[in-house]
């Protein structure tokens, strides 16, 4: 039996449905804490949810006893609140903190410089500082975009509307992975508590294009007429970051730095050595990511 078996997550939404899933499905013992009594329905008998303050170091503390692991999927607004969290599991006995750091270029040296970095390289530093004095574990999993809304989402690609904005005609190759693959993924590296203790774990289950995955799209929406644009990446990138300097943050200049690098080609946003293997972990071929664009065409 593995050394872990308690696990918490912190955070639902998207990602954290499928962890949850995942996690129960290997039979792990799990606590959900939500923030809001609202929010706070079991989806089985075996599963825990607990109404916490995230904001509150007792609050997590009391909930979190007796807890292996916490799994952070909070969203971006979350990030630099992890550290509560990241406290309170120390002080409740808790081994591993996985930060909600589910990226693409987040491990990148140089995009760590990024000021829409600022936070989550924040949060790894005092990860790292906490392992360094033997308070706490981590694990951070670097797994590209979420490939199901890579291929549906205005991220890359604006299916509803059927507009593309292409980075250097969408030639640069980004790593992605299925919510379903991070999941497992985090499954696995708890089965290998020694060999993913205090490290970055690389995931992905393809490497794509903005080029391939619009083709995919047109495929499977027959007969409509799509509007491309093309723009220049590293261009872009600055012209964005100077309006976030000049203007301060706003989402739409937020959002705009995060496509801008991640489509630009500037950094490493498609891995070529991941962690796989190690996590015991397939990947996915073009067919079936030409399946998902199909099931996707048709929500």
């Amino acid at each position: 039996m593995t050394q872990f078996q308690k696990i918490a997550i912190l955070g639902r939404g998207y990602l954290g449905s499928a962890v949850l899933e995942e996690l129960t499905k290997a039979h792990f013992e799990v606590t959900v804490l939500t923030r809001g009594q609202s929010t706070a329905s079991t989806p089985s008998d075996n599963i825990a949810v607990k109404e916490v303050d995230y904001s509150s170091a007792s609050s997590l503390e009391a909930a979190l006893k007796g807890h292996d692991v916490v799994v952070s999927t909070v969203n971006p607004a979350g990030i630099a609140m992890q550290k509560v969290a990241i406290d309170a599991s120390i002080a409740a006995g808790v081994k591993r903190f996985i930060p909600a750091d589910f990226g693409l270029i987040t491990t990148d040296p140089e995009a760590q410089k990024l000021p829409v970095h600022a936070h989550v390289v924040e949060i790894q530093r005092y990860l790292a500082e906490k392992a360094e004095a033997g308070e706490l574990e981590y694990t951070i999993f670097a797994v590209g975009l979420f490939l199901e809304l890579f291929i549906k989402r205005p991220l890359a690609i604006d299916l509803e509307s059927r507009t593309a904005t292409l980075y250097d005609g969408g030639v640069h190759p980004v790593s992605a992975s299925s919510v379903s693959t991070i999941g497992k993924a985090i499954v696995a590296a708890l089965r290998k508590p020694d060999e993913t203790k205090n490290r970055a774990l690389r995931v992905h289950d393809i490497v794509l294009t903005q080029r391939k995955a619009l083709e995919l799209l047109k495929k499977y929406s027959p007969g409509e007429t799509w509007t491309e644009t093309s723009v220049d990446g590293s261009v872009e990138l600055e012209t964005l970051l100077q309006r976030l300097r000049n203007e301060g943050p706003s989402p739409p200049v937020i959002s705009g730095v995060f496509k801008a690098a991640f489509f630009s080609g500037k950094y490493n946003a498609a891995y070529d050595n991941t962690d796989n293997d190690l996590l015991g972990l397939g990947f996915k071929t073009e067919e079936d990511v030409e399946a998902l664009a199909a099931e996707l065409s048709k929500r």
